[in-house]
């Protein structure tokens, strides 16, 4: 088995240049903390802040009977928020359909779901979702322009900082005494999915991790003209190496990846797969990457049972 750890690769490293001076991780401190009842789950919500920075909100259940289980964090897609990720049905959005990543403790795990910039809590002075869905929208689009915008002028990837939120994330885990954050896992779907394995690729605290409805070569998103998250496309990144390389530099550490059948183009899931498996296959460890196709579109395979039941299954075998 190969010697050279996933984040020491070549590629990793220029990922990580490429995603630009990200913001300093000082000291994490907790700025509110309540308890909530979400369907059938005992929720902890909370907000943390590393140093000076935007605080994150996030949520996190515990699963019951279980002393310092391993921990998973949960990233949601585009446009969702942690708690239609992490609830489902039970989120309070009577169009939402996926099960929630908050059913991963029936697997013997804690999960902790955090809003990525603009969503949930941290879109500032929108109008209420429920109440207005296309005024809400307007008011998100906005607000992740010009963020963007924000990020070209500093010279950071907004990629960058996606994973820089998951990171102090961990750190926040860390600092916990519940929870055992030594074993630690990630699952994400879609912008989610991406940050996933985004994440990953640089941050070796992260065990094992589950990443779906995200894997397409930079060449077929091009030529098809669609994208798991626009927020990935990372400046002169493809200079030096692919998305087919970053994936593929997770190994040894296990990974799985879900797919749906009539999402993105064979032609370019197939290239990222392939460069994943062979890397598995070269470190003696090919039991450690399992891909997985469910049936349908994006929504479809990110709507079905079996997303939440083979992420559980996976992440508790490896964590």
């Amino acid at each position: 088995m190969h010697s050279k750890t996933a984040t020491d690769s070549e590629a990793a490293k220029w990922f990580h240049r490429c995603l630009g001076p990200l913001p300093p991780r000082e000291s994490i401190r907790v700025e509110s903390q309540d308890i909530d009842n979400v369907g059938p789950w005992n929720v902890e919500r909370l907000q943390f802040r590393c140093g000076a920075q935007e605080p994150v909100t996030a949520v996190l259940v515990r699963p019951e009977g279980i002393d310092h289980p391993p921990v998973v964090i949960a990233h949601h897609g585009y446009g969702e928020g942690k708690d239609i990720f992490m609830f489902g049905r039970y989120s309070g959005y009577e169009w939402v359909r996926q099960p929630g990543a908050a059913n991963l403790v029936s697997s013997g795990l804690a999960v902790l779901g955090i809003d990525a910039h603009g969503h949930g809590p941290r879109l500032k002075d929108a109008p209420d979702r429920l109440m207005d869905k296309d005024a809400w929208q307007d008011a998100f689009v906005r607000n992740w322009e010009w963020f963007a915008r924000k990020c070209i002028i500093r010279g950071v990837a907004v990629q960058g900082l996606l994973i820089h939120d998951v990171q102090c994330a961990i750190d926040y885990l860390e600092s916990r005494g519940d929870v055992d954050a030594s074993r630690l896992g990630m699952y994400g779907y879609s912008m989610g999915g991406t940050t996933c394995w985004s994440t990953t690729v640089i941050e070796p605290r992260i065990k094992a991790a589950v990443a779906g409805g995200c894997m397409i070569n930079y060449e077929t998103a091009l030529r098809v003209r669609r994208d798991a998250s626009w927020h990935a496309w990372v400046p002169a990144l493809c200079q030096r190496t692919s998305r087919e390389a970053l994936v593929a530099s997770i190994a040894p550490r296990p990974l799985l990846a879900v797919h749906g059948e009539d999402d993105f183009p064979y032609e370019g899931v197939a290239p990222i797969l392939d460069a994943a498996s062979d890397e598995y296959n070269q470190r003696g460890c090919p039991e450690l990457f399992r891909s997985m196709f469910l049936p349908g579109d994006h929504t479809a395979a990110a709507d079905n049972p079996r997303l939440v039941d083979e992420t559980g299954c996976w992440l508790a075998k490896h964590l």
